[in-house]
């Protein structure tokens, strides 16, 4: 069907059961297009928005590594962070939670006009956008489309140019694709005018921030985490001497397209080359176990994933002679992948796969892999009685949140990279509508009881309750994240190097490492 491809004949994003409830006099009703120097939030409610989505970004991302190439972004004038999107709304978390400064967003309309999220959305004040995947099937007509994009697009530019945040996703949806697939010009576009209206306040024009966010899995729960502040991109003057004044107006002129192309692509080559840039998992993999070995011959093992994710890039650039562009995906340079086609990345690729099929990823690859760590079995066992007081507290606090969000993430019918927000939304949403509740029933039976003999007692119980839940939380993730999962893949790898088709992986793995040696 025509209306199933965009205007360059690729396919529309699926649309969801909520997002494709279009409702336009709703949109219409909760819209409010703002231009000045304030937030746009309702006021005290960003602290305790960004108190709850740390409660979800602790429970679905497992470990996570944070590095700044250039300064801390919540220093200095406005910003607009991009990323590339393959996890839902985990996406946003690392960067909202890191840059310190009043936040405007743009998003999907049913992000304010949902039946719950929808609330927030609104005291959030979030900026509608009417997608191509709404208008080419018939939700919204192109002219209330276009007044409502521009009005929220110079919200947001408006925001930026008094040194505010935003970010938005230039791929314009999440996906499950291992290289950033088409960028669209919207967030250059925002960005640009945005600097035009800061300069035409005699304010110091914002910076658009490429962040580079690599999962081990993006679609796993407890997955690792390695995110990346690249240094800014500072954004160029427009021609049209009069574009800022039409623009602090009221009006929205759109930039020059050659400025927004230059700058589009220049974001394109900054950011792609942040995420793994491979045409699919199993090449990642192949140059994840070659970073390894790489690093292995130096004398070095990756102990972080923030280290093994630096080995794995250089290796791949290293191939590719080049760490400033992208060779994959719609995006590409034109020119052949030579890392992705060498033939130390096939014989990679195959034993990478089966370390994957025993369960297994290029960590076990070090010899010291499939040595049992004895000094965490031994902290393990020590620490198993204090897990024993702390476990009931931790389901008291976030475990039917957790069980409602594995269940959603189970039979869900969307598509698998929305499955982490299945998982964190419970939680985040949890927060206020399910833990006070669990929590005074918890003080409720205490005083039925009689643990507890006071009333004022009772109101002093519940924050002490709170706290606690929360330490116990802490103390359980990290014990199960840093020391089982640990050990549990240390056991396996063990069980792997004495069966018998770990011999072959070895020589194959030798091999390997021969090679990478004979190509320094």
């Amino acid at each position: 069907m025509t209306d199933e491809v965009d205007h360059r004949g690729e396919e529309l994003p699926t649309l969801t059961k909520r997002s494709s409830n279009v409702n336009l006099e709703r949109i219409l009703r909760f819209h409010k297009p703002d231009f000045s120097s304030e937030p746009v939030m309702t006021p005290g409610i960003w602290p305790f928005i960004r108190w709850m989505m740390n409660y979800g970004y602790g429970h679905v991302i497992g470990r996570s590594w944070h590095h700044y190439h250039g300064d801390d972004p919540s220093d200095g004038p406005g910003v607009l962070a991009v990323s590339w999107h393959t996890a839902g709304l985990i996406d946003p978390l690392p960067m909202v939670l890191n840059i310190d400064k009043p936040f405007v967003f743009a998003g999907r309309q049913d992000v304010l006009t949902g039946p719950i999220i929808g609330w927030w959305g609104r005291r959030m004040g979030v900026q509608p956008l009417l997608r191509q995947a709404e208008r080419l099937r018939g939700h919204v007509d192109d002219e209330t489309a276009t007044r409502v994009n521009r009005a929220s697009m110079l919200t947001v530019a408006s925001k930026l140019a008094h040194g505010h945040a935003s970010l938005l996703m230039p791929e314009g949806h999440s996906h499950t694709e291992w290289h950033i697939i088409r960028f669209r010009t919207g967030p250059v576009r925002s960005a640009l005018n945005a600097a035009a209206l800061a300069r035409e306040l005699g304010n110091e024009p914002p910076v658009i921030l490429p962040v580079g966010l690599t999962f081990r899995d993006p679609h796993a729960w407890f997955t690792d985490l390695f995110v990346e502040f690249a240094d800014p991109l500072h954004l160029p003057e427009l021609p049209d001497a009069e574009h800022g004044a039409r623009l602090l107006s009221g009006e929205w002129v759109e930039p020059d397209k050659e400025t927004t192309l230059k700058v589009r692509d220049e974001l394109r080559d900054r950011l792609g080359c942040l995420t793994p840039d491979a045409p699919d998992f199993e090449t990642w993999r192949a140059w994840l176990l070659l970073g390894h070995l790489s690093a292995s011959a130096d004398g070095r093992r990756p102990e972080t994933w923030q280290e093994e994710v630096l080995a794995a890039r250089e290796f791949r650039n290293r191939l590719r002679g080049s760490s400033d562009r992208v060779w994959q995906g719609p995006e590409a340079c034109g020119e052949e992948d030579l890392a992705a086609g060498a033939e130390v990345t096939e014989r990679a690729r195959k034993a990478a796969t089966t370390l994957h099929d025993m369960g297994l990823d290029a960590r076990a690859s070090h010899p010291a892999a499939s040595t049992l760590d004895l000094t965490k079995v031994v902290l393990a066992l020590a620490l198993i009685p204090f897990v024993s007081v702390a476990a009931p507290f931790a389901l008291l606090g976030n475990g039917f949140q957790a069980l409602v969000g594995a269940a959603m993430a189970k039979f869900n019918g969307e598509s698998i990279d929305k499955r982490t927000t299945f998982h964190m939304m419970p939680t985040v949403l949890g927060t206020v509508f399910i833990r006070p509740l669990v929590h005074v029933a918890s003080i409720v039976a205490l005083l039925w009881f009689g643990v507890i003999s006071s009333p004022l007692l009772a109101i002093l119980a519940f924050p002490v309750l709170w706290l606690v839940t929360d330490a116990c939380i802490i103390f359980c993730r990290n014990f199960y994240l840093n020391l089982i999962c640990d050990i549990r893949r240390n056991m396996r790898t063990m069980r792997a190097s004495r069966s018998a088709a770990w011999k072959p992986l070895q020589t194959e793995l030798d091999d390997l490492a021969a090679t990478l040696d004979a190509l320094k």
